[in-house]
Protein backbone atom coordinates (compact mmCIF):
# COMPACT_ATOMS: atom_id res chain seq x y z
CA UNK A 1 0.00 0.00 0.00
CA UNK A 2 1.09 3.34 -0.66
CA UNK A 3 1.16 6.41 1.53
CA UNK A 4 -1.67 8.16 -0.38
CA UNK A 5 -3.36 4.95 -0.04
CA UNK A 6 -3.02 4.64 3.78
CA UNK A 7 -3.96 8.03 4.31
CA UNK A 8 -7.00 7.52 2.18
CA UNK A 9 -7.85 5.09 4.67
CA UNK A 10 -7.49 7.36 7.52
CA UNK A 11 -9.71 10.31 5.80
CA UNK A 12 -12.26 7.98 5.24
CA UNK A 13 -12.30 6.97 8.76
CA UNK A 14 -12.27 10.64 10.06
CA UNK A 15 -14.25 12.36 7.44
CA UNK A 16 -17.97 11.94 7.17
CA UNK A 17 -21.62 13.44 8.58
CA UNK A 18 -19.96 13.79 11.92
CA UNK A 19 -19.26 17.26 10.87
CA UNK A 20 -23.02 18.27 10.20
CA UNK A 21 -24.41 17.16 13.52
CA UNK A 22 -21.10 19.06 15.33
CA UNK A 23 -21.16 22.41 13.94
CA UNK A 24 -24.35 23.11 15.73
CA UNK A 25 -23.29 21.58 19.17
CA UNK A 26 -19.91 22.97 18.57
CA UNK A 27 -21.52 26.93 17.57
CA UNK A 28 -23.67 26.86 21.04
CA UNK A 29 -19.89 26.78 23.20
CA UNK A 30 -17.59 28.29 20.76
CA UNK A 31 -19.68 30.66 18.81
CA UNK A 32 -18.23 31.47 15.27
CA UNK A 33 -14.90 30.44 17.18
CA UNK A 34 -15.53 27.20 15.91
CA UNK A 35 -12.77 27.13 13.25
CA UNK A 36 -10.39 27.76 16.22
CA UNK A 37 -12.12 24.84 18.60
CA UNK A 38 -11.16 22.65 14.72
CA UNK A 39 -7.57 23.64 14.57
CA UNK A 40 -6.74 22.81 18.16
CA UNK A 41 -8.51 19.37 17.98
CA UNK A 42 -6.57 18.81 14.95
CA UNK A 43 -3.34 19.77 16.85
CA UNK A 44 -4.55 17.42 19.70
CA UNK A 45 -4.91 14.47 16.66
CA UNK A 46 -1.89 15.11 15.56
CA UNK A 47 0.42 14.77 19.04
CA UNK A 48 -1.76 11.37 19.34
CA UNK A 49 -1.19 10.39 16.05
CA UNK A 50 2.40 10.46 16.59
CA UNK A 51 2.18 8.33 19.50
CA UNK A 52 -0.03 6.03 17.73
CA UNK A 53 2.36 5.72 14.63
CA UNK A 54 5.28 4.93 17.07
CA UNK A 55 3.39 1.85 18.80
CA UNK A 56 2.03 1.22 15.36
CA UNK A 57 6.03 0.52 13.84
CA UNK A 58 7.13 -0.95 17.22
CA UNK A 59 3.56 -3.45 17.47
CA UNK A 60 2.40 -3.89 13.92
CA UNK A 61 -1.04 -5.29 14.49
CA UNK A 62 -4.59 -4.89 13.10
CA UNK A 63 -5.56 -4.63 16.41
CA UNK A 64 -5.07 -0.77 16.67
CA UNK A 65 -5.22 1.08 20.25
CA UNK A 66 -6.08 -2.68 21.89
CA UNK A 67 -3.15 -4.30 20.80
CA UNK A 68 -1.45 -1.43 22.60
CA UNK A 69 -2.99 -1.79 25.41
CA UNK A 70 -2.51 -5.03 26.08
CA UNK A 71 1.17 -4.47 25.60
CA UNK A 72 1.44 -2.24 28.22
CA UNK A 73 -1.16 -3.70 30.53
CA UNK A 74 -1.51 -7.81 29.84
CA UNK A 75 -4.73 -9.13 28.76
CA UNK A 76 -6.75 -8.27 31.59
CA UNK A 77 -9.42 -6.78 33.43
CA UNK A 78 -8.45 -3.24 32.34
CA UNK A 79 -8.19 -3.83 28.77
CA UNK A 80 -11.30 -5.05 28.50
CA UNK A 81 -12.91 -2.18 30.23
CA UNK A 82 -10.87 0.51 28.16
CA UNK A 83 -11.78 -1.61 24.87
CA UNK A 84 -16.09 -1.58 25.69
CA UNK A 85 -15.57 2.54 26.36
CA UNK A 86 -13.39 3.11 23.33
CA UNK A 87 -15.96 1.32 21.51
CA UNK A 88 -19.00 2.80 22.89
CA UNK A 89 -17.04 6.06 22.37
CA UNK A 90 -16.13 5.23 18.80
CA UNK A 91 -18.64 3.46 17.31
CA UNK A 92 -22.00 4.09 19.31
CA UNK A 93 -21.72 7.50 19.72
CA UNK A 94 -19.73 8.88 16.39
CA UNK A 95 -22.06 6.24 14.84
CA UNK A 96 -25.63 7.90 15.63
CA UNK A 97 -24.00 11.42 15.43
CA UNK A 98 -23.86 10.56 11.92
CA UNK A 99 -27.21 8.32 11.40
CA UNK A 100 -28.89 11.72 13.07
CA UNK A 101 -27.66 14.12 10.79
CA UNK A 102 -28.48 11.49 7.62
CA UNK A 103 -31.84 11.21 8.94
CA UNK A 104 -32.45 15.36 9.48
CA UNK A 105 -31.07 15.95 5.88
CA UNK A 106 -32.84 12.61 4.21
CA UNK A 107 -36.21 14.39 5.93
CA UNK A 108 -35.63 18.03 4.76
CA UNK A 109 -34.55 16.46 1.18
CA UNK A 110 -37.43 13.51 0.41
CA UNK A 111 -40.23 14.97 2.73
CA UNK A 112 -39.78 18.69 2.94
CA UNK A 113 -38.80 20.96 5.82
CA UNK A 114 -42.24 20.63 7.48
CA UNK A 115 -41.79 16.91 7.98
CA UNK A 116 -42.77 15.68 10.81
CA UNK A 117 -39.88 14.75 13.86
CA UNK A 118 -40.49 11.18 13.02
CA UNK A 119 -39.36 10.78 9.80
CA UNK A 120 -35.97 11.83 10.83
CA UNK A 121 -35.62 8.41 13.21
CA UNK A 122 -37.26 6.72 9.87
CA UNK A 123 -34.22 7.48 7.75
CA UNK A 124 -31.99 7.15 10.90
CA UNK A 125 -32.78 3.50 11.06
CA UNK A 126 -32.33 3.46 7.77
CA UNK A 127 -29.16 4.44 7.21
CA UNK A 128 -28.05 2.17 10.21
CA UNK A 129 -29.43 -1.00 8.81
CA UNK A 130 -27.89 -0.05 5.41
CA UNK A 131 -24.61 -0.17 6.79
CA UNK A 132 -25.39 -3.44 8.54
CA UNK A 133 -26.01 -4.88 5.15
CA UNK A 134 -22.99 -3.67 3.35
CA UNK A 135 -20.64 -5.02 6.17
CA UNK A 136 -22.71 -8.24 5.95
CA UNK A 137 -21.46 -8.64 2.15
CA UNK A 138 -18.33 -8.73 2.68
CA UNK A 139 -14.46 -6.40 3.12
CA UNK A 140 -13.68 -5.86 -0.15
CA UNK A 141 -16.85 -4.24 -1.23
CA UNK A 142 -16.82 -2.34 2.45
CA UNK A 143 -13.50 -1.00 0.85
CA UNK A 144 -15.06 -0.45 -2.59
CA UNK A 145 -17.91 1.70 -0.87
CA UNK A 146 -16.23 3.51 1.48
CA UNK A 147 -13.70 4.54 -1.13
CA UNK A 148 -16.79 5.67 -3.26
CA UNK A 149 -18.19 7.63 -0.60
CA UNK A 150 -15.17 9.76 1.00
CA UNK A 151 -14.40 10.77 -2.74
CA UNK A 152 -17.90 12.07 -3.25
CA UNK A 153 -18.14 13.96 -0.18
CA UNK A 154 -14.71 15.00 -0.52
CA UNK A 155 -16.05 16.86 -3.70
CA UNK A 156 -19.20 17.61 -2.31
CA UNK A 157 -17.29 19.77 0.52
CA UNK A 158 -14.93 21.36 -2.21
CA UNK A 159 -17.90 22.56 -4.11
CA UNK A 160 -19.26 24.03 -0.53
CA UNK A 161 -16.33 25.78 0.40
CA UNK A 162 -15.64 27.34 -2.98
CA UNK A 163 -19.04 28.50 -2.95
CA UNK A 164 -18.84 29.59 0.43
CA UNK A 165 -16.14 31.15 0.98
CA UNK A 166 -16.23 33.50 -1.96
CA UNK A 167 -19.03 35.43 -0.38
CA UNK A 168 -17.46 35.33 2.88
CA UNK A 169 -19.13 38.30 5.34
CA UNK A 170 -15.72 38.51 7.79
CA UNK A 171 -18.03 40.81 10.00
CA UNK A 172 -19.99 37.47 11.17
CA UNK A 173 -16.35 36.51 12.13
CA UNK A 174 -15.01 39.24 13.73
CA UNK A 175 -12.59 38.35 16.79
CA UNK A 176 -14.54 40.56 19.10
CA UNK A 177 -17.68 38.18 18.79
CA UNK A 178 -15.69 34.74 20.14
CA UNK A 179 -16.12 33.81 23.35
CA UNK A 180 -13.21 33.25 25.83
CA UNK A 181 -10.34 31.61 25.11
CA UNK A 182 -11.27 28.66 27.82
CA UNK A 183 -14.70 28.35 26.45
CA UNK A 184 -13.47 28.28 23.07
CA UNK A 185 -11.13 24.97 24.70
CA UNK A 186 -13.57 23.59 26.28
CA UNK A 187 -16.14 23.18 22.75
CA UNK A 188 -12.92 20.85 21.85
CA UNK A 189 -14.41 18.24 23.78
CA UNK A 190 -17.37 17.99 20.51
CA UNK A 191 -14.52 18.97 17.82
CA UNK A 192 -11.95 16.17 18.78
CA UNK A 193 -15.30 13.87 18.04
CA UNK A 194 -14.62 14.48 14.48
CA UNK A 195 -10.96 13.30 14.16
CA UNK A 196 -11.97 9.66 15.84
CA UNK A 197 -10.88 7.18 13.64
CA UNK A 198 -7.30 8.61 12.36
CA UNK A 199 -5.31 5.96 14.80
CA UNK A 200 -6.97 3.24 11.51
CA UNK A 201 -3.93 4.18 9.99
CA UNK A 202 -1.72 2.10 11.98
CA UNK A 203 -4.08 -1.12 10.87
CA UNK A 204 -2.31 -0.48 7.41
CA UNK A 205 1.18 -0.98 8.80
CA UNK A 206 1.69 -4.43 7.31
CA UNK A 207 1.33 -3.70 3.46
CA UNK A 208 3.93 -0.81 3.66
CA UNK A 209 6.72 -1.20 2.27
CA UNK A 210 8.60 1.09 4.86
CA UNK A 211 6.43 1.36 7.70
CA UNK A 212 8.97 3.86 9.82
CA UNK A 213 8.93 6.19 7.03
CA UNK A 214 5.55 5.82 5.69
CA UNK A 215 3.42 5.58 8.01
CA UNK A 216 4.32 8.69 9.62
CA UNK A 217 3.92 10.43 6.25
CA UNK A 218 0.27 8.77 5.69
CA UNK A 219 -1.00 9.49 9.36
CA UNK A 220 -0.16 13.39 9.09
CA UNK A 221 -1.54 13.86 5.41
CA UNK A 222 -5.02 12.45 6.75
CA UNK A 223 -4.76 15.03 9.76
CA UNK A 224 -3.68 17.68 7.40
CA UNK A 225 -6.41 17.04 4.73
CA UNK A 226 -8.96 16.48 7.25
CA UNK A 227 -8.25 19.35 9.66
CA UNK A 228 -7.91 21.82 6.21
CA UNK A 229 -11.22 20.41 5.38
CA UNK A 230 -13.02 21.13 8.56
CA UNK A 231 -11.43 24.40 9.45
CA UNK A 232 -12.69 25.23 5.35
CA UNK A 233 -16.32 24.42 6.20
CA UNK A 234 -16.61 25.79 9.73
CA UNK A 235 -15.75 29.34 8.15
CA UNK A 236 -18.12 29.06 5.18
CA UNK A 237 -21.00 28.05 7.52
CA UNK A 238 -20.40 30.91 10.16
CA UNK A 239 -19.14 33.38 7.19
CA UNK A 240 -22.21 32.64 5.65
CA UNK A 241 -24.90 32.46 8.48
CA UNK A 242 -25.10 33.85 12.41
CA UNK A 243 -24.32 32.30 14.99
CA UNK A 244 -28.29 31.82 16.13
CA UNK A 245 -28.60 30.42 12.82
CA UNK A 246 -26.26 27.60 12.62
CA UNK A 247 -27.27 26.46 16.08
CA UNK A 248 -31.15 26.47 14.64
CA UNK A 249 -30.83 24.65 12.13
CA UNK A 250 -28.68 21.85 13.63
CA UNK A 251 -27.16 19.20 11.28
CA UNK A 252 -28.52 20.71 7.87
CA UNK A 253 -26.59 24.20 8.64
CA UNK A 254 -24.43 23.57 6.08
CA UNK A 255 -26.85 22.82 3.27
CA UNK A 256 -28.59 26.40 4.75
CA UNK A 257 -25.25 28.14 4.18
CA UNK A 258 -24.65 26.88 0.52
CA UNK A 259 -28.34 27.54 -0.12
CA UNK A 260 -27.73 31.19 -1.40
CA UNK A 261 -25.19 30.67 -3.57
CA UNK A 262 -25.86 26.89 -4.83
CA UNK A 263 -29.78 28.15 -4.90
CA UNK A 264 -29.14 30.65 -7.23
CA UNK A 265 -26.95 28.98 -9.53
CA UNK A 266 -29.59 26.62 -9.85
Amino acid sequence: MSVRGAAFLGIGAMVGAGIFALLGEAGAIAGSAVWLSFLIAGIVAALLGYTVVKLGVRYPSSGGLITYLMQGFGNGRLVGIASWLGYFTAIVIVTAMVAVAFGSYASSLFIGDDAASGWNNVFASAVVLGALGVNMIGTRFVDRAQSAIVAILLAVFAVFIAVTLVDIDFDLLAVSGYPSFSTIVASVALTFFAYLGFSVITFAVGDLADPARQLPKAMYLALGVTATTYILISLGVFGTLTVDEVVGYGETAIAEAARPSLGEAG
